[in-house]
């Protein structure tokens, strides 16, 4: 559909601008003139190298969700219509060009008579399965403002804890950086300046000399190899994980990595029952439950485990069973569920166990910060130390030769 730029005046005569989607130009004035603005042009907008806006990645961030979300809430229980509350949202928009777009696709599907939902499913690569199961489960019920309050709420617990988690590594890798941008400056430009005094002392040098001349030489002298050793790292990681097979071995040696392992693997599990519970309290269906759920993980071990489950529901097992087949998931899961099953409270259960396992991510998560942060300290120290003493034992040497 094509996209046309308008400038209009409200009625306190503010200049006002934005971009929306219509079939042609007439339909384009019409929809200005319902914003309420006085029209002072309309006109197509043609996309050029100069005006087209960069994007590095997905344009669309967690972060624009979680705003959109809970203010699109917020503005349906003020009342509000769904169609006025999306083109409010999209004249709130200012800053993620691409993000505006949908809202406004989204907001002519509704004045073509499309439902929210299948506005929502059209634009399926932006959002998840699971947020279009609550909006068609919303709609059904009649409660679509739940429905979005308990996404938002959702999305805005999801960004707080992937912003800890990304806190909790950016310091250790900043260091180990840092530590190997020092190793590397220390062997390719001081290390080479007191080879030639190494050179006069007639005794052996110690081998922490030795060991530190000679990687000294092998950077210098093979630098380009290592650039490609790191490219064919790179470029061999970036494969293994298009290729299903291998991501499913990578994803299962991630789990039992030591220390960061459990914390990947609790909140991914943390994140999935939450969602799991929203969507059953949401009357979706338990199996499509399951399927959404499936989609939207990362993590190939646990999507096969997810998917195992669904299957076994269509052949009749019950839940807290099919989980207990699947060695991956603890066993506080389906003594849970199985618990939920006899009391009709699933959903409240699956809240239960997702808590229990956030609060663990937050416990490891305050202690491998308390324990990565002297460790890549120390680690750092150790290195440096090492290349410091290799100089200052010889130079001791050379001293007392002239004495």
């Amino acid at each position: 559909m094509p996209l046309f730029d308008y400038i209009g005046t409200d009625t306190l005569g503010k200049a006002k601008k934005g971009r929306l989607t219509a079939e042609n130009r007439q339909e384009a004035l019409i929809q200005v003139a319902r914003k309420g603005l006085a029209i002072r042009s309309v006109h197509e907008h043609t996309e050029t190298l100069w005006n087209k806006p960069l994007s590095l990645g997905s344009s669309i961030k967690l972060a624009d969700k979680v705003v959109f979300l809970r203010q699109f809430a917020t503005i349906i229980k003020a009342g509000v219509t769904v169609s006025e509350a999306l083109d409010i949202l999209a004249d709130q928009e200012e800053k993620n060009r691409s993000f505006r777009a949908v809202i406004e696709q989204m907001a002519a599907d509704l004045k073509e008579g499309r439902t929210l939902s299948q506005a929502f499913e059209n634009r399926g690569k932006v959002f998840s399965p699971m947020i279009i199961h609550m909006i068609r489960a919303g709609e059904g019920s009649g409660r679509l403002e739940e429905s979005l309050d308990h996404l938002a709420i959702y999305y805005e617990r999801l960004h707080k804890s992937r912003q800890k988690l990304t806190t909790a590594m950016v310091y250790p890798v900043f260091v180990l950086c840092l530590s190997l941008a020092v190793v590397i400056f220390l062997l390719t430009s001081i290390i080479p300046m007191f080879r030639s005094m190494f050179t006069s002392i007639h005794a052996g040098l110690p081998l922490i000399t030795r060991a530190t001349l000679a990687a000294s030489d092998w950077v210098r002298a093979c630098w380009p190899v290592l650039i490609l050793l790191i490219l064919a790292a790179v470029v061999l990681v970036i494969v293994s994980l298009k290729n299903k097979s291998s991501k499913l071995r990578i994803d299962y040696a991630i789990i039992r990595l030591p220390l960061i392992g459990p914390l990947v693997y609790k909140s991914e599990l943390s994140r999935l029952l939450w969602m799991f519970a929203l969507l059953i309290s949401s009357s979706v269906p338990v199996i499509d439950a399951l399927q959404s759920v499936e989609k939207i993980t990362s993590n190939l071990a646990i999507r096969r485990a997810i998917h195992n489950v669904a299957e076994a529901l269509d052949f009749g097992t019950p839940l807290s069973e099919a989980f207990s087949r699947e060695k991956i998931f603890p066993s506080i899961v389906y003594h849970m569920t199985a618990i939920g099953e006899k009391t009709g409270m699933l959903d409240q259960m699956l809240n239960h166990v997702a808590g229990y396992f956030e609060n663990d991510v937050a416990q490891a998560n305050e202690r491998l910060k308390a324990l990565i942060e002297p460790a890549t300290i120390l680690f750092l120290a150790v290195v440096v130390g090492l290349i410091v003493l290799s100089i200052v034992i010889p130079m001791f040497q050379l001293y007392q030769n002239f004495n």
